[in-house]
This record gives C-alpha cells, structure tokens and sequence, in this order.
C-alpha cells in the first residue's frame, strides 16, 4: 500500500470513527433533553469561549501523548507519564519557588521525570521487569510523595488548600492572539512534536529506534543495542511528561492543590491522545487539540443545557475510545502475542 493511499485510509477511519463517536454523544445528550446537535456544535467549538482551558490541555496532552508514542515505537508499553508529570510538576514548583529562574524550573521538571522513567527503563533493560508494572508503582509511590511535600513543605499558609504559587519571574509569558490570551505553551508542545517528528523519521537514531519495536530480533542480528535504544526511548519519554508537568505549573496553573488535581490525569489521558493520533507526533498534536476542544467544552455544556459534567465527561470518553479503537486493537495484535499468556484450551 502506497503511503498517500495508507494515509487517506487512516484519515477516512479516523473520520469514521469521529462520526460515530459524535453520534453516540448525541444519544447520551439526548437522553438528558438535551438538544444534540446544538450541544456537539459547543462542545466541538469551545475555543471560542475556553481558549485558554483548549490551549493549555492540547499543550501538555501533547506532550504526555508523546511520552506514551515514543516508547512505542521501541516496543515498550510506557504508562509512567502520569508520575513523570506529577515529578516534574512538583520539581519545578520547587525550583522556581527558591530560584524565581524559569528556566531552572523547567530543567528541574523535565530531567526529574527523565529519571523516574529511567527507573523504569533500567528495570526493563537489566532486569526484564515489565514496564506497566514499574511504572504503575512508581506512579502511585510519586503521587503519594507529592502530596507529602504539598502538605508539609509547599503549602500556602495563606490558601492551604494549595501550594504556594510560582512567583511572577518564573512564569512563562502568554502571548495575544486576536485580543484572545494563549499560553506560550502551547507553541512550545508544537515545536517539540515537530522536533519529534523529524528525530523518528529523519535521523539515525530515530530509525534505529523504530526498528527495534518493528522488528526486535532482527534489529539485534543486525548489531543494534536493543537495550540503549529502548533506555533511550523511556528517558525521552519521561523527559517530555516531566516537561509537561514543568510547563503547566509555570505556564498556566502555577501551584498544585492538596490533592494534586491541577495536574492528576494528563499522563493517563496522553494515551488516549496518541492512539487518536496514531503515535505520529504531528498526528498526536491534532489529537491533543481536538479531545482539548471537547474536554473544555464538556465544562460548558453544563449550564447552558443542563447536561450534569458526569454525562458531558461521559460523551468525550466514548469519543475517545471509539477513535483510539482502531489504533488499540492494532497494538494489542502486536503487543499480546509476546507475553506469552495461555491460549484457551492449551
């Protein structure tokens, strides 16, 4: 199959999949009298009323989504974004709050998740650990730290509800686009997926690290390091979630609450975003600027239609699953295999 012709399947199955998905959102929304059509249009159109909220999860959705797509194309099933994000974000906090230097905090946040995924790569390499249980634990080990350190180091002693916030001389600037406030993160997420982009495709260890998820015995008979690359591969991967978590502290939030919801979720939901995208860095950065679109205006249905948040949040998951469907069951054909689990009846 020809590559425009593979690349018009992959766009009519997305947009197949994107009707379907919107289809049944207005049967949910119906079911709540809700008129569908009307509140679709709002969800798939709330930039005009949430720019900020769209810009700010495409920004860091794109960057956890590629966390996920990198390891993958190495072979490895990485869902270490969560912690990597929850590392970076609390390091960066940190650092900025003691420095006031912005570049500092987001040097701090992306080489700390780069570590807590290099734990996990390393248990992988060395030790055939596999890496959804590793990154498991140390996703929660990281979550129930930074609570830790949000409680009895960082907190407010004016609004103890949440952190203390990142001062004025570590905060990324936002830039003005048609009188409408955007954060310069989101145009930091799309430099890097372009970079990403050209590092897989265009140079040699890029190439070489999408071989050994191709193909990993014949990579190896061919002398490359199955292992570096693969090491590689979680340290980017949590280079990126780290920055992710860097950049939404001093670009946007600028504190964690007590309970870390200012940051809880984005490493999970990056996995829908790259299955959307089918782990094409541009196609991850579409991705994570479409389900933004609906995760805002899943926000703004609410008082406008009545549509309680729970089914609004209801329409944006069945959306995603449908699109990322097609992308799953590929990997899981892939990906199952070499597990080894037992085969019924054998």
């Amino acid at each position: 199959m020809s590559l425009l012709r593979k690349t018009l399947t992959e766009i009519g199955l997305v947009a197949a999949s994107l009707g379907i998905g919107l289809a049944i959102g207005a049967v949910i929304a119906k079911g709540f009298s809700a008129p569908p059509l009307m509140v679709l249009a709002d969800m798939l159109t709330s930039w005009r009323l949430l720019p900020d909220m769209v810009a700010e999860y495409a920004a860091i959705l794109t960057l956890t989504a590629l966390a996920f797509a990198i390891p993958l194309h190495a072979g490895l099933f990485n869902i270490g974004a969560e912690g990597s994000l929850y590392l970076g974000a609390l390091l960066s906090l940190w650092v900025a709050v003691n420095t006031g230097n912005l570049v500092l905090a987001l040097l701090a946040g992306a080489l700390a998740g780069a570590a807590l995924s290099g734990v996990a790569g390393v248990l992988r390499v060395a030790l055939g650990v596999n890496e959804v249980l590793s990154t498991i634990m140390l996703n929660w080990t990281v979550y129930w730290v930074m609570l830790y350190y949000i409680v009895t180091r960082l907190a407010d002693p004016v609004f103890p509800q949440r952190t203390v916030e990142v001062p004025e001389s570590a905060r990324i600037p936002w830039i003005e686009v048609g009188g409408i406030g955007i954060p310069a993160t989101l145009l930091i997420s799309i430099v890097i997926a372009a970079a990403v982009w050209v590092f897989l495709r265009m140079t040699r260890p890029g190439l070489l690290l999408r071989a050994v998820g191709a193909n990993e015995e014949a990579a190896r008979m061919r002398g490359v390091p199955v292992g570096a690359y693969r090491l590689l591969s979680m340290l980017l991967a949590g280079l990126l979630a780290g920055l992710g978590g860097a950049l939404h502290i001093t670009g946007f939030s600028y504190s964690i609450d007590v309970l870390g919801g200012t940051v809880r979720n984005y490493g999970f939901n990056g996995i829908g975003v790259a299955l959307v995208g089918r782990n094409d860095p541009l196609g991850v950065a579409a991705a994570a600027l479409l389900l933004s679109t609906l995760m805002a205006g899943s926000q703004a249905v609410e008082p406008v239609y009545g549509v309680p948040k729970e089914a609004a949040d209801l329409m944006v998951g069945v959306i995603i699953v449908v699109l990322s469907a097609p992308a799953a069951l590929r990997i899981a054909s892939r990906i199952l295999p070499k597990l080894g689990l037992p085969r019924r009846g054998g």
